[in-house]
């Protein structure tokens, strides 16, 4: 959080430029569709916003830097070591090989799927929330923090499509309050019931076993850690996340066989 006052500023200051946001609810910033940046001048004594151009990420940066160099020291966000990426209308983070609560729920969708839960072990995770778009998960072999350059793998779960999006059903999403906060996304997705598979292409959510077989195999009898020869190789790197059109990328991937 940036808190500036006009006390801090060495001299009288004056309006340099203005940021006008486009949207369709008046008041509502956080809904903006898109920014135009503008000089100002001045006519007589009054300052006039002059015709503008989009905003890019290079503008926000340099505006960030400045408004950032005269904030109260109090206001530094400790960051956990989580967090891979930040941008604006994205985060990128990672969660290690661990155990987490799970529930399964019989579905009317696909013949062979199974009420149960147990805390199950999970692999390393990477999630991608973009703003609008909705929660995007993949899996890891690395043991500890992934770099760039880590290969992606399926997220070995129900209510995963083919290209990494979450599917969210009736579950409620976090709220916009919530989005920069990885636990509240983590809580929305394994809190809520694994149904069934969103595809039935063999060996493409997990490898050399039909999913629900597996799952109802974990949920029964759970192992130690998750078995990562199971997982599924994408064709995407952590990097191909950083993408400000990773969705259009995302979605140009093959389609698994009977996705829905």
């Amino acid at each position: 959080m940036i808190k500036t006052s006009i006390a801090e500023m060495q001299s009288n200051p004056v309006p340099v430029g203005a940021i006008i946001l486009y949207g369709s609810q008046r008041g509502d910033y956080g809904k903006s569709k898109f920014a135009t940046i503008h000089h100002m001048d001045t006519v007589g004594d009054k300052p006039l916003i002059m015709p503008g151009r989009p905003m890019s990420e290079k503008d926000l940066a340099s505006i960030y830097k400045g408004l950032s160099s005269v904030q109260d020291t109090q206001s530094t966000i400790w960051l956990d070591q989580k967090i891979l990426a930040k941008g604006t209308d994205r985060m990128i983070w990672w969660t290690p090989a661990e155990t987490r609560p799970m529930f399964f729920k019989h579905s009317s969708h696909v013949k062979n799927t199974f009420d149960g839960s147990a805390v199950c072990p999970v692999p390393a995770l990477v999630w991608l929330s973009i703003q609008g778009k909705g929660l995007y998960l993949f899996a890891v072999k690395e043991p500890g923090r992934p770099s760039q350059n880590s290969t992606l793998f399926q997220a070995p779960f129900f209510n995963v499509w083919g290209r990494g999006l979450v599917c969210t059903g009736n579950a409620t999403l976090p709220r916009e309050a919530e989005m920069w906060d990885p636990k509240a996304w983590e809580i929305f997705f394994f809190g809520s019931h694994f149904t069934h598979p969103n595809f039935v292409m063999k060996d493409r959510l997990i490898k050399g076993k039909h999913p629900v077989n597996f799952w109802k195999e974990v949920v029964a009898t759970p192992p130690d850690k998750f078995p990562e020869n199971r997982l599924v190789r994408m064709p995407l790197t952590i990097q191909d996340l950083l993408d400000p059109l990773v969705v259009d990328k995302l979605n140009k991937l093959p389609r698994p066989t009977g996705e829905f």
